[in-house]
């Protein structure tokens, strides 16, 4: 098969007839890595009727130790790491759009960060409740051909945060967002790296290791090439690409919910955090003006 994100043909069978973790009728799937870049890809792919039921329900398709960890506020140092993150570079006055924004956690901190900014969000379900009413919302579904007409605009910074390895393609996906960047503009990608120690180290056991639901996992290298081939067929102009790993701010009660450690992250704070190279890449691409 060819590799979703460098395009080679040659890709070695990695892990054979595996199942979504929590939904073991989403399968069975053959997972492959490829031989020239590392990165990760599916065969055969879910369908696109199937990836929009399961996120259309996606909150019943998480591990109880992620609810668990959710509710109790442990998943916010991530929030706010990608989204003191992806403020770097956006001004006052500026526009951004939130490629698969979830419930908006992201968004509304973005809004909080860059209060003069012009905030808008897009993802498959309705608007979330507890978005913030400076951000504007559409329902979007980006497995589907023609979700990037339903936009109709550009915007200074676009930023996808745990979306690129949940596309159907990643190509598609690349040349699609890049397209929505205005000359001077960036786009900011950040996804779990199958390159990457943790991974390497941790196989099955790895967190983002989600047969089905993460249908595709690139390296860094593999995410260059990826923009890099995307920006070749696009006619927009030339971008400067920079990819790199990411230590994310992770939550440590977070941490022990993962490890299954429940009596320590029962008497641990949720608001304290450390980053931690758990195995996430992160992608800027800048549009030169």
């Amino acid at each position: 098969m060819k590799c979703f994100y460098c395009g080679a043909e040659k890709c070695k069978p990695k892990y054979k007839k595996q199942c979504h973790k929590v939904d073991p009728t989403f399968g069975p799937f053959d997972l492959y890595a490829c031989d020239s870049c590392g990165s990760l890809s599916t065969d055969p792919l879910p369908t696109a009727e199937r990836l929009s039921e399961f996120y259309i329900n996606y909150e019943k398709f998480r591990p109880d130790w992620y609810n668990a960890a959710s509710g109790a506020g442990a998943l916010a140092a991530q929030y706010r790491f990608y989204a003191s993150r992806a403020a770097r570079p956006v001004r006052s006055g500026q526009t951004w759009l939130d490629v698969g924004a979830g419930h908006g956690e992201v968004s509304n901190l973005l809004s909080d960060l860059r209060p003069g900014s012009s905030g808008n969000a897009i993802d498959i379900g309705e608007r979330p409740v507890a978005l913030s009413d400076s951000v504007t919302y559409q329902s979007i579904d980006l497995n589907k051909d023609n979700w990037l007409g339903m936009i109709g605009r550009q915007f200074d910074h676009v930023f996808s945060v745990a979306v690129w390895e949940h596309v159907r393609t990643p190509q598609q996906f690349a040349r699609e967002s890049l397209s929505l960047v205005s000359s001077g503009g960036t786009l900011t990608m950040i996804c779990p790296d199958y390159g990457s120690l943790a991974s390497q180290v941790l196989g099955r056991s790895w967190p983002y290791f989600e047969p089905g639901e993460h249908i595709s996992i690139p390296t860094r290298k593999g995410a260059r090439i990826c923009l890099e081939k995307a920006v070749g067929n696009l006619d927009v102009g030339q971008f400067d690409i920079k990819v790199s790993r990411l230590n994310v701010g992770y939550s440590i009660r977070y941490l022990f919910d993962v490890l299954r450690l429940k009596s320590l992250a029962a008497i641990t704070p949720s608001n304290l955090s450390l980053p931690l190279p758990t195995g996430i890449l992160i992608a800027e691409a800048t549009r030169r003006q």
